[in-house]
């Protein structure tokens, strides 16, 4: 009995001091975005170092993930001239990333969203992408700030979202 008590408490130990072991998944703010470089539907360069000075989104999507598109739509429209960038987890939807901008503005009669779509499987592994829609909030220094999981429609949870920059 005393030693399943010593294995238990080392065990304890070991998960209590054993660096990320207890993190959630928004534990990630504070660090420096990785290196990267993207090449968008738009034709221009994204990249962590072109970026420094400007504070913008990471939206990680995929072609197929419908839910994906109500933030898409919401974040766009919220945040007007900010830095929005769509970052596919998909390798295969690098050669039809026009089309899927197309389908992503089809998909609401009222509102386009006008961030660039690129692909980037490595800059998701990066962050440990494991659900679409994730959100990626990096500030002008590149460091990042928050990370959100799941759908962001609400204009108050946008502008909340934003407002941590501040």
């Amino acid at each position: 009995m005393k030693v399943k008590a010593l294995l238990l408490s080392l065990l304890i130990t070991l998960l209590v001091f054993s660096p990320g072991c207890l993190d959630d998944e928004e534990g990630e703010s504070g660090e420096v975005v990785p290196s990267f470089s993207l090449t968008a539907d738009d034709g221009e360069e994204y990249s962590s170092e072109n970026l420094l000075g400007s504070a913008y989104v990471l939206h990680f999507s995929a072609s197929w993930c419908n839910n994906c598109r109500p933030t898409m739509h919401a974040v766009s429209n919220q945040l007007n001239d900010s830095v929005y960038i769509v970052v596919s987890t998909d390798s295969s939807d690098s050669p039809k990333l026009s089309d899927w901008h197309l389908q992503v503005n089809d998909s609401k009669e009222d509102s386009s969203v006008s961030a660039p779509f690129s692909v980037s499987v490595e800059l998701s592994e990066s962050f440990e992408i494991s659900n679409t829609p994730t959100l990626i909030l990096i500030d002008r220094d590149g460091i990042v700030i928050d990370k959100h999981i799941g759908p962001l429609v609400e204009q108050q949870e946008i502008d909340s979202f934003w407002a941590q920059l501040e």
